[in-house]
Order: C-alpha cells, then sequence, then structure tokens
C-alpha cells in the first residue's frame, strides 16, 4: 500500500508514503523480524484490500488517499498479487486537485528474511497528463551478515505548483547492508532521482545501527542524509537547494505483541539547505501491523515531522496518518 510526493515531499513524503529508501522495517532496524507462521494459508484465496491515508502541513497543504482493490493467490500478506484502484485528493486555500489512479501490485517474501519482491506499479492521470507511479523493491541476503535492495519507484510532486504543472518523478536507488559482530550494522544506500521538469538529484544515505538492548528490540541509530539537484531554479514548483545535508540521531524500537508487530522511531538532528545555516530537526514515527478477526490483516501508521528543509519557512512542519486492512475472502 503506497503513495508518495516529492519537493517539500522529494525530501519526505517519499519516505513516509511510497517507502522508496526501503520499508518501514528496515527504517528502524537492521535487520527483519520474523513472522508469525501461524500466519501461512494452505492455499491460495481471493482478498480484498481497502487503504485511507492523510497527510498535512504547515503550509495548509493537504492530501487524502482512498484505494481499494483486490488480491489474488492470497497466501498471506507476503505473497499474493493484484490490483487496486485509487484517488488522491490534494487540496490547499480553497484550490483542490485530484490524482486518479490503478495500480497492479505483487509480493512475494520470505517470511524470516522477508527476502524477495514487493512491487506495486500502475499510472495516475494529472492535469491532462499520464504519469507512471510506483514502488518496486527486491531485496537479498546472500549472507546472514549482509544484505541487498535494489529499488526503483516514482510518484508526483507533491506540491500545488508541481500538480498544475503535472511534474512527476522517478527513482533509481540500491542499498547495501552489513552487520559488523552482534550488535553494529552500517547501511550504505545511493540513488538518482530524475524529474519531468528536466531537474535531477543524486542521493547519497549512511547509517549506524546500534543494538541497545537486542533481546527488547531496542536500537539506537546516526543517520547522515544528502542530495545535489542539478538545476538550482525550478520556478518555485518545489523546495529544490543546489544541496542539502542532514543528520540526525535517535532510537528506534521493534517488538512482537502476540502475532503483532510495533515499530518506533524518535529523533532529532541537523539540517542545512546549500550556504544557509544549520536547522534542529525532529522525527517521530509509528507503526503497528497484526491480524484482527479471522484472517484480516490491519496496517497503521502515524508519522510527524518538523524540519525547515522541506518548505521555505523556517518552521515548517509535516504529518500523515494511515490505516489499511486486507480482507481474506472465505474458501
Amino acid at each position: 500500500m503506497t503513495t508518495s510526493a516529492a519537493g517539500r515531499g522529494a525530501g519526505f513524503r517519499a519516505h513516509v508514503a511510497i517507502g522508496v529508501f526501503g520499508t518501514f522495517a528496515a527504517t528502524l532496524v537492521p535487520t527483519a523480524v520474523p513472522v508469525a507462521a501461524a500466519e501461512d494459508a494452505s492455499s491460495p484465496r481471493t482478498a480484498v484490500l481497502a487503504q485511507i491515508g492523510l497527510e498535512s502541513d504547515a503550509d495548509d497543504f493537504g492530501g487524502l488517499l482512498a484505494r481499494g482493490g483486490a488480491l489474488f493467490g492470497y497466501q498471506s500478506h507476503l505473497q499474493n498479487f493484484g490490483f487496486a484502484a485509487q484517488n488522491t485528493h490534494y487540496s490547499q486555500d480553497g484550490w483542490n486537485e485530484d490524482v486518479p489512479g490503478v495500480v497492479g501490485i505483487y509480493r512475494n517474501q520470505r517470511r524470516d528474511t522477508l527476502e524477495g519482491l514487493r512491487a506495486e506499479a500502475g499510472v495516475v492521470s494529472l492535469s491532462g497528463h499520464a504519469r507512471p507511479i510506483g514502488d518496486v523493491t527486491w531485496s537479498h541476503r546472500p549472507r546472514d551478515t549482509t544484505g541487498v535492495e535494489l529499488i526503483a519507484a516514482g510518484d508526483v510532486v507533491g506540491t500545488r505548483d508541481a500538480l498544475e504543472r503535472g511534474i512527476s518523478y522517478g527513482l533509481a536507488a540500491a542499498s547495501v547492508e552489513q552487520q559488523f559482530g552482534s550488535r553494529l550494522t552500517g547501511i550504505a544506500f545511493a540513488g538518482w532521482q530524475p524529474f519531468t521538469d528536466g531537474n535531477s538529484r543524486s542521493l547519497l544515505r549512511a547509517r549506524l545501527i546500534w543494538g541497545v538492548a537486542p533481546e527488547q528490540g531496542l536500537s539506537a541509530q546516526v543517520r547522515w542524509r544528502q542530495y545535489a539537484s542539478s538545476k538550482n531554479d525550478v520556478d518555485g514548483a518545489y523546495y529544490n537547494p543546489e544541496r542539502y545535508r542532514n543528520w540526525d540521531a535517535g532510537l528506534s524500537l521493534r517488538r512482537r505483541f502476540g502475532s503483532w508487530t510495533v515499530a518506533g522511531l524518535a529523533g532529532a538532528g541537523r539540517e542545512r539547505s546549500d550556504n544557509a545555516s544549520w536547522q534542529t530537526t525532529t522525527i517521530a514515527e509509528v507503526r503497528a501491523e497484526g491480524p484482527l478477526s479471522g484472517d484480516m490483516r490491519l496496517t497503521i501508521g502515524v508519522l510527524y515531522n518538523r524540519a525547515a528543509g522541506f518548505a521555505e519557512s523556517s518552521d515548517y512542519w509535516y504529518g500523515s496518518a494511515s490505516i489499511g486492512v486486507i480482507i481474506p475472502l472465505t474458501r
């Protein structure tokens, strides 16, 4: 289940919704938490899915995503394929824009390591243009201590000016994860993000994660993120410094409570755009996922970020919330 954007969101909304820099689990901890084997289904069936997502920021720019679809060959939330129809309603100060679309869905991942393919790809209608969207991530662990991800993604740029101009972006990236001993993990990420207005960005990220209390799922992490833009003038369509840098540090928690998995992240840091002064940033994120009655599966996510680097305001903030459900039909 995905959405995303760029510009004010090129730095952050992409992480929130579409997960173009990896899944939420990879954001919080270096290795996957095994999924309960009890969720395994003996034979494929059909399931329906639904999702609602909300986002808002300090500029009163908001988005409402509604999505519904069907999954076939459904063995579990990790093994299925299908399609969904969706619409995102953007609004700001009396202005609004609808971005409808359709996506195909495919997922085939191992339960113990989450290795495999997770893919969504489709098209949306934006200001008279057909724009491809999607999020495709292939994960592999050649060794128990090493992980590799290849990522391809794309979506519309989530600002009023960019939506009116029909601007979208793509992403091609790769990340490598390496464990050092029993508690320390390093992750390196490199990517290229082209925009349909001729701009592009080269992205670099690095992260160190220390298992403070592995048995409790508690970790500490330090992150560095930066990008460089090929154009320094995009006519104000979206936030676009020639060079952006950010570091932060925080604590993350990922634990199982029965058949539910709960993950959270809280941190603070500093960011700098071009030659401007360093500004303080904060982030808080919580996600819960697990079964309801029968084989229904619920996912809930909430995120809050305060940073100057995603808008012209020095007191900018962004928040989002989403809820999604998968309901397998009776055999």
